[in-house]
């Protein structure tokens, strides 16, 4: 999945110049998707079926943030088909169920399906301003590997390995904090 956090319009606001539309839309893509990944969350609300094998245990953790809403949890069994359950809680993104998940010891294993929504309703104005503040970096700058330049009798340095686009210190900040815990 591809999000942009933000415009080529925004991106040149920001950056208070005229931008390239695809580079802009590039960087901003990939500037979005760092944020996500480091926070460990998506500010658009995706929905998804998450598996997992069903051991038996009482609660099911949900490896995503915010989880919004569970509209179906079904458990398939190799033996007895496929069982919808209701009778379960949510709190946060842990599922609760008084027997269980499952069977324990069965071979080969049950599994749990669950239909869910998460992440955030939209980008906020900081995940957007830190989201521009690295687009803007990576657009200005696309060739990470200059390390100095200087004009008289021109000499390039380059520094080999410095990889590819990364988040801005502030941007990495902010993205650490959104990786905390989170009440839904």
């Amino acid at each position: 999945m591809t999000f942009q956090y933000a415009s080529a319009g925004d991106l040149a606001s920001f950056l208070q110049r005229d931008v390239d539309t695809s580079t802009a839309n590039l960087a901003l893509q990939t500037a979005s998707q760092l944020f996500s990944t480091r926070a460990n969350t998506v500010w658009a609300p995706t929905t998804v079926t998450y598996q997992t094998q069903a051991l038996g245990y009482r609660q099911l953790f949900l490896p995503f943030r915010p989880v919004s809403a569970v509209s179906a949890v079904r458990i398939v069994s190799a033996v007895a088909g496929t069982l919808v359950v209701t009778d379960y809680a949510r709190i946060k993104n842990v599922l609760y169920r008084l027997i269980g998940f499952g069977v324990p010891g069965v071979f080969p294993p049950d599994m749990v399906e669950v239909d869910l929504t998460y992440g955030f309703p939209s980008a906020t104005d900081d995940v957007r301003g830190a989201v521009l503040e690295t687009a803007g970096a990576a657009y200005m700058n696309p060739d990470v590997s200059t390390a100095a330049e200087s004009i008289d009798d021109y000499s390039v340095k380059t520094a080999l390995g410095m990889g590819g686009m990364s988040l801005t210190p502030a941007a990495v900040v902010l993205a650490d904090y959104y990786r905390g815990t989170i009440a839904a």
